[in-house]
């Protein structure tokens, strides 16, 4: 197996990565809509998956050899940064707004994301808005979109509020922003490091505001542990740590575009267990999801334009 994943080039790597990532969190949507708002509080499940993350990239960072170069101030501060966007007021946002509104209506809201992560790259970290990426991106979202409105059993009922709605919104601003702060440092320094500083300021920021929630009630049964569990190490630790080498490899508009693979996963997994019944729109969204992913995968990135201006000389 990982002889077969070495012999991939560094762009199928980063897809394989962030296409397992996402798989973990489409599974964890709804997994943690199970155990909040009703067996723990959504402050007190952030604080413990950010926690639980720091404490397994910090022993993490003792298995994996290769540390990079020392991090300088100004890197600490983009760290501080990325901890309380990508984690802190991620987590916090979107977990206290799913609580409120239900899986597809959350679902759908993110597939923002790739849109608000493209016009970050640009602004910060400079890179092109293509005709070819814009069309991709918006490609994938009307097939997010399609699979989602038309969505009608199990945990696809749409029981969202306004106010749900919008907190998960603001979780895609800050998730975006996240994705471009935080590539610099990953393609300079160990993506383990770099998680277990930012998972760290995260804990350390969302901890006087969440620290009073920090509990199970009682009477929870071995599926509500299981879940937490879940939630913990496979939607947390794992899919996050997919995520960073995911970025070594992959521009940040790009690996939010898999974002829209998640209704596609859930989707999936909703008619394997006879929540959802198969009918035409989920092989047309999937394939306006595959498209828009092709189309910015493809696209030309800020060194693929500066290589063909340097040829052209």
């Amino acid at each position: 197996m990982m002889k077969w994943f070495s012999g991939l080039s560094p762009k199928s790597r980063g897809v394989v990565l962030i296409l397992l990532a996402n798989a973990l969190f489409a599974v964890n949507m709804p997994v943690s809509r199970e155990i909040t708002p009703l067996w723990i509080d959504p402050f007190g499940l952030s604080q413990l998956r950010i926690t639980f993350a720091f404490i397994s990239f910090f022993i993490l960072s003792f298995i994996v050899s290769d540390k990079g170069k020392p991090f300088s101030i100004r890197d600490h501060f983009t760290l501080l940064l990325a901890g309380i966007m990508g984690t802190a007021a991620n987590q916090l946002s979107f977990l206290a707004g799913l609580a409120k509104t239900s899986p597809v209506d959350a679902s759908l809201i993110i597939t923002i994301t790739p849109i608000i992560t493209m016009i970050f790259a640009a602004l910060i970290i400079k890179e092109p808005i293509s005709f070819k990426k814009a069309a991709g991106v918006f490609t994938g979202m009307l097939g997010a979109a399609l699979i989602l409105y038309t969505a009608q059993y199990g945990h696809f009922e749409q029981t969202g509020t306004l106010e749900g709605n919008l907190t998960v919104l603001i979780s895609c601003f800050v998730y975006a922003l996240y994705l471009v702060i935080i590539r610099p440092l990953m393609m300079e320094h160990s993506p383990v490091h770099v998680m277990k500083w930012t998972f760290f300021y995260g804990a350390v920021v969302a901890l006087p505001f969440t620290y009073k929630y920090v509990s199970v009630a009682p009477g929870a049964g071995t599926a509500v542990w299981l879940e937490l569990g879940y939630a913990l190490l496979m939607g947390t630790f794992a899919a996050y740590l997919l995520v960073a080498f995911a970025l070594q490899l992959l521009r940040p508009t790009t690996v939010s575009m898999f974002n829209y693979i998640q209704p596609v996963l859930a989707s999936i997994i909703a008619i394997a267990i006879g929540q959802d019944i198969l009918n035409w729109t989920k092989p047309v969204s999937a394939a306006l999801i595959f498209i828009g992913v092709y189309l910015v995968l493809t696209s030309k990135s800020r060194e693929d334009l500066k290589k063909l201006s340097e040829e052209s000389r």
